[in-house]
Order: structure tokens, then C-alpha cells, then sequence
């Protein structure tokens, strides 16, 4: 194998990193009223002009909810509103719905003393107003 060592000492590095888009671009967020457009590149006295005027806009904080657990007089904080489902079922308690499943149903029709309880270990528990499963069975 042969290597030639003038071909790596003709290479250069980049120093800088490569404009940005919007840089490359100039897509300024103003007009620019009959200014000479530049190439794209900045000097670094308008890349510093350009960065200050970029500033993200301000963003407003959430809005949190302080609730008060009626079972555990627990104070949380929440940032969903009081007319959530979640939040109605943490102040008012879950509305259950419970559904067997189907081999639970089988061993309760062909096993009868013995298949009711496993039908109940095949139950499937859940809120009708927010849908967070309360008892997921064991089968």
C-alpha cells in the first residue's frame, strides 16, 4: 500500500463552523428598505447585530392548578384544569366499569363452583370518565 504524504498536508480543516440557514440565506425577519444585500456571509459585527435582534420571544409559564385530595387532604399541583376528567375524578372519585374476560366467563359456565373465582381473578376494572384502569385482573 502506498501513501502519499503531500496529499494529507494539501488538505485543510475548516476553522469555523458553517453559517447557519438563515444566515446562508439572509432571511432577515425585517425588510431591509433598500439596504445593499450582503452575499450571505456576516461580518462579525452583523453577526452580533443579528443575534441580538433574534432573541426567542418571551414565553408566559404554565398555568398550575393546586387541588386538594378528599380522601388524604393531599394539596397537588397540576396543570390540567378543573374540568379534566382526571381532575373531576381525584375531587369526586372514579366512576368503575367492570368487565370479565372471556376465559373467566368459560370457567364460570364449565367449572361452576370453582370458576367464579376465577372469573373474578379475569375481571378488567375501569373509570368510565377518565379511563384509568383500577384493577387490570390477573389473567
Amino acid at each position: 500500500m502506498i501513501v502519499d504524504s503531500d496529499h494529507n498536508k494539501n488538505m485543510e480543516t475548516p476553522q469555523d463552523n458553517p453559517p447557519s440557514y438563515d444566515l446562508a440565506t439572509n432571511q432577515d425577519a425585517g425588510p431591509s428598505y433598500g439596504a445593499p444585500k450582503s452575499s450571505g456571509l456576516f461580518s462579525r459585527k452583523d453577526k452580533a447585530h443579528q443575534a441580538a435582534q433574534s432573541q426567542p420571544p418571551s414565553m408566559s409559564a404554565p398555568t398550575i392548578y393546586n387541588y386538594v385530595h378528599p380522601i388524604t387532604q393531599e394539596h397537588i399541583a397540576s396543570p390540567l384544569p378543573p374540568n379534566h376528567p382526571e381532575m373531576i375524578c381525584l375531587q369526586q372519585g372514579h366512576v368503575p366499569q367492570t368487565r370479565y374476560g372471556l376465559l373467566g366467563v368459560l370457567a364460570a359456565v364449565f367449572w361452576f363452583p370453582l370458576g367464579i373465582g376465577l372469573c373474578l381473578l379475569d375481571r378488567h376494572v375501569k373509570c368510565q370518565r377518565c379511563g384509568y384502569i383500577i384493577d387490570k385482573g390477573i389473567i
